[in-house]
């Protein structure tokens, strides 16, 4: 297997990435660079196409760093299209079922453990490396579910026994909000649906992700101390705020 992304997924150990919401790829270029393990072209929120996505990854390939897409919605013309893009994980978002993971697995592999149809693209070099694509595609795709709504913690077990999830990703403050508890990550209710999430992963010995999306020192220590493996730092977008707004108070003397 030569994806580090899901051999740290299925071996549980440390992977850290990061978000990129600004589809340039000078911005692939600098995160790739700076040594993270992969890097997530968020196609949900802001204005990546799927275009732009493609010359991400091209950027992307350049690097030791694995190429990953969280999506819009869980839909197989999505999952179809990012993968023959080049992405070699995928994280699906808002999955409440065993049943809508085994969707996402299903369209993600080629038969006959999946549907995803057989053809052409920039995956494998538009035909030239077909064979040898088609022959290993179905190890070397991570396949992430986003667990962000309170139906989904109910879920969990059955989620976690679909053949091909090779980890989960919390999305807490859209958890929060299917509780009717918008951004109080401290509310007794958040706090427990949390450490369901982790629990059901320990039990299951899948990876539990999360996304820290302003990294310090303290809350990324944190984060492993609490059990998760697979952590994104931050987001290109929130790299480029501090950095401005740190350089300002330090040139204002404020």
């Amino acid at each position: 297997m030569n994806n580090k992304l899901r051999r740290a997924l299925l071996d549980r150990s440390l992977s850290l990435g990061t978000w990129i919401q600004i589809g340039h790829p000078a911005c692939a270029e600098i995160l790739a660079r700076a040594g993270f393990d992969w890097v997530c072209v968020d196609l949900e929120h802001g204005g990546i196409d799927l275009e732009t996505m493609t010359n991400l990854f091209r950027t992307l390939d350049g690097f030791d760093c694995v190429p990953v897409a969280r999506l819009p919605l869980n839909d197989p013309i999505w999952i179809h299209r990012t993968l023959d893009a080049g992405a070699r994980g995928l994280i699906i978002p808002m999955v409440k079922t065993a049943a809508e993971a085994d969707a996402a697995v299903r369209h993600a592999k080629y038969p006959p453990r999946g549907v995803r149809g057989f053809g052409y693209s920039r995956a494998n070099l538009h035909g030239v490396d077909f064979d040898e694509y088609i022959a290993t595609a179905n190890d070397e795709i991570a396949m992430i579910m986003q667990i962000e709504h309170k139906d989904a913690i109910g879920n969990l077990d059955a989620i976690l026994e679909v053949d091909g999830v090779d980890g989960l990703f919390i999305g807490p403050l859209d958890l929060s909000g299917s509780m009717g508890l918008t951004g109080q990550m401290t509310h007794p209710d958040v706090v427990a649906a949390l450490e369901t999430y982790r629990d059901a992963c320990r039990r299951h010995q899948t990876t539990a992700g999360m996304h820290v999306v302003r990294p310090t020192g303290d809350n990324v220590r944190d984060a492993i101390d609490q059990g998760y493996t697979l952590i994104a730092l931050g987001v290109d977008t929130v790299f480029l705020n501090a950095g401005a707004a740190d350089a300002l108070k330090s040139a204002r003397g404020k």
